[in-house]
């Protein structure tokens, strides 16, 4: 249950906190063979951006298999800005990838949904006739002159109602190309991905592993996040009525937020490790409890992947990275 109203720039929330099903979560196998176990892992990605060819590339370095047990979880932001964001979303569904919600797949939810309202509001007077703002169909591929006509008719709806755009080009012409089968995908995607480990195998982790697009509070339950923040957020302020409360902040502050989740989780007796993505700036970021998995693929850099094995009574992991396979883009501010 969400604890507080959403506010209106956050596309509607289905699941707020999601429990990773435990027949997905790493158990311990003998590793019997010189490779060690090649099953059952857990393969959690940093931001895509839409870089389909690099998470390509990464999977294929990893030797993903889901016919093996391997389970894909992607930390948000899987469109919006880069090349083929479609692809991107085709491919999180074909492998029957887990996901949670980030801040540019909430832009790009949000107009896609603003699109529509303008078209049927334009057919509905009279003012817009033959072009629909998204695709009724299930079909992943949406035919390049379709996405055309309808990205110029919402060009010609803007112009005739005069409504200011809320969001960049980029988010609108990420959305037009989105099926609406896709568009729902990522709407139903949660915003809190919550793994229980199994209490049986000794973990760096500590008990549970989460996964968030941007960030947690510390001291806050999961329940009591703030939807915003956890999409948005990069750094703490201390509250002035007191001196261990935090507020989240979009800045970058003198440090990342993650470094106070790990000084709080250091006087816990059952530890819980956050997986995040969304600090480009910060690239892969390496905590006690926390891990930072957007390494900047988008502008050029690598893609990172958190690779976790259950093995010999233990729960183990390692970082594994491609160099970007796609066209980078010019980073904006």
């Amino acid at each position: 249950m969400i604890p507080r109203p959403i506010p209106d720039e956050i596309f509607p929330i289905t699941t707020f906190i999601l429990d990773l099903p435990t027949s997905l979560v790493p158990q311990s196998f003998p590793s019997s063979s010189e490779n060690g176990p090649v099953s059952g892992r857990l393969v959690i990605v940093g931001d895509v951006h839409g870089m389909r060819k690099s998470l390509e590339a990464l999977l294929d370095k990893i030797g993903f298999d889901k016919l093996k047990g391997d389970h894909l979880i992607l930390t948000g932001d899987l469109v919006n800005k880069g090349p083929d964001s479609p692809g991107v979303v085709d491919l999180a569904i074909k492998l029957g990838a887990s996901a949670v919600r980030g801040n540019h797949d909430n832009a790009v939810l949000n107009a896609a949904a603003e699109i529509k309202a303008t078209n049927d509001s334009l057919l509905q007077s009279g003012r817009l006739t033959g072009s629909r703002a998204l695709p009724e169909t299930p079909e992943a591929d949406v035919p390049k002159d379709t996405v055309e006509d309808r990205e110029i008719s919402y060009k010609d709806a803007s112009a005739t109602t005069g409504a200011g755009r809320k969001h960049s080009a980029a988010t609108y012409t990420t959305a037009l190309a989105l099926s609406t089968r896709q568009l729902d995908w990522l709407a139903a995607l949660p915003l809190i991905l919550r793994v229980k480990l199994p209490p049986n195998l000794t973990s760096s982790f500590g008990d549970t592993l989460i996964v968030v697009h941007a960030g947690l509070v510390p001291g806050i339950s999961l329940e009591a996040q703030d939807p915003h923040a956890i999409m948005h957020m990069r750094s703490l302020v201390r509250t002035p009525d007191g001196e261990s409360d935090f507020e989240p902040a979009e800045t970058f502050g003198e440090e990342g937020w993650a470094m106070e989740w790990d000084r709080w989780q250091d006087k816990l007796a059952s530890k819980t490790t956050v997986i995040f993505g969304h600090d480009a700036k910060r690239r892969l970021q390496l905590g006690r409890y926390t891990i930072g998995l957007d390494s900047a693929c988008l502008y050029g850099n690598r893609l990172s992947a958190l690779v976790i094995t259950g093995c010999d009574g233990e729960t183990k992991h390692e970082i594994v990275q491609v160099e970007c396979a796609d066209e980078p883009v010019a980073p904006t501010g």
